[in-house]
């Protein structure tokens, strides 16, 4: 070709390649002898087998596909074929493993469903530090996992250190140990699986076990006009609601003019003030105040606690919601000595069903912080208790620490 000629004049290489089949008309083909064509520069393109007579050409072409991995041409009675060899794969004796596999299954299910009971307090406890039935489930299946993924490293080092013991004795005589077999990987991954499959309705009892409940996940209670409210369930005592107080005052100051995240935070105040308690509450607290004055001879309607306000803009910005949010701490009416966070939103911008849909997110976030501070050491809950009670004697309110 011209590109060729170029090439060679320039004195560059010119590199050979093997292109598809294509097939030439017997008015094209001249027949030579070897040395003749090998003397004009000619090189080995193709090599005709032509087989004895009573021979049979499929049996001889299937041979030498298996011998040398040739592409292969055969002219037989019933028309020309192809043969070629590729790489399979096959595996036999799969119906024997089938009854093995549905005993292990069995097994492993009966060990984490006893699992599971067994540590019905351990669930409990991670219930009441805020983990959801999902987080609780998933726990259960990573310790699966994670047993597996130990088994099946065990048993190849094993099997690896078994083959180097026996494999030159008379035990093990002309058996060829492959380690990086793809047998063996697809054994360790069916491993795996078992295990997997197993720990999907011990999980599921898990889960059943952390909130005995139709309900599943965490719902916002109905909106009152543009006013929302939330008890977060979230219980501590006195000295721990002031230590919250610092933790939140410096997480809405982290949140002061900015715009990514959940949400940005504006004219944050806090002060002390008494709870409204709920129309539906208020029996529930009127016994929590007997059992409390009875207790210590005080009465809890005269204590004030703290209350932080703030402004909150909700992402996505560009919707415009904002809302002015209060996080009252009050008196529990189902625990008496403790404490819980009342939210109230008042929507002041913003479209009313998308200020409902986006504060399920601000909520959520606002409860993983409280989760977080429940992960700090003494010190650190410590310096924000005494945040609070610096910020506190700045505006001259009295706070007992």
């Amino acid at each position: 070709t011209d590109a060729e000629m170029e090439a060679l004049e320039s004195g560059d290489d010119v590199k050979s390649f093997q292109s598809r089949y294509q097939h030439i008309a017997g008015d094209l083909t001249i027949i030579v002898p070897y040395q003749t064509l090998l003397s004009w520069g000619g090189r080995l393109k193709a090599v005709a087998v032509k087989p004895a007579a009573g021979d049979h050409s499929r049996e001889q072409a299937e041979h030498l596909v298996d011998r040398f991995g040739l592409l292969l041409f055969s002219g037989e009675p019933d028309g020309v074929f192809v043969y070629y060899a590729s790489d399979t794969m096959s595996y036999s004796g799969v119906p024997n493993v089938v009854i093995p596999l549905v005993i292990s299954v069995f097994i492993v299910l009966n060990t984490m469903i006893g699992s599971v009971y067994e540590r019905k307090k351990e669930i409990g406890i991670y219930t009441s530090v805020g983990l959801a039935p999902s987080h609780v489930s998933f726990l259960f299946i990573a310790e699966a996992l994670a047993f597996a993924v130990l088994s099946v490293v065990l048993g190849y080092l094993l099997a690896q250190v078994t083959a180097g013991l026996f494999a030159k004795t008379p035990l093990w005589a002309g058996i060829t140990v492959n380690y990086s077999s793809m047998a063996g990987v697809a054994a360790m991954v069916l491993v795996i699986l078992v295990v997997l499959v197993s720990v999907i309705y011990p999980s599921r009892v898990a889960a059943a076990i952390a909130i005995p409940d139709v309900h599943r996940s965490w719902k916002l209670p109905e909106a009152e006009g543009n006013r929302l409210s939330v008890t977060l369930p979230f219980l501590m005592n006195y000295r721990e609601h002031l230590s919250i107080g610092g933790y939140l005052l410096e997480y809405f100051e982290g949140h002061k003019d900015i715009s990514h995240g959940v949400f940005s935070a504006g004219d944050l105040d806090f002060r002390l003030g008494q709870c409204k308690v709920p129309p539906e509450k208020q029996h529930m607290t009127a016994s929590a105040d007997v059992k409390r004055e009875q207790g210590s001879g005080e009465n809890t309607q005269e204590e004030e606690f703290l209350q932080i306000s703030v402004n909150v803009w909700l992402a996505p910005f560009d919707f415009g919601i904002m809302q002015k949010t209060l996080m009252a701490f009050c008196l529990s009416p189902g625990d008496p000595g403790s404490l819980e966070i009342r939210v109230r939103m008042e929507r002041l911008a913003g479209e009313a069903n998308a200020w409902r849909r986006i504060n399920k997110e601000f909520l959520l976030r606002l409860r993983k912080q409280l989760l977080v501070w429940r992960s700090l050491d003494l010190d650190e809950k410590d310096s924000y208790e005494k945040l609070m009670a610096a910020a506190a004697a700045e505006k001259g309110m009295p706070v007992e620490m």
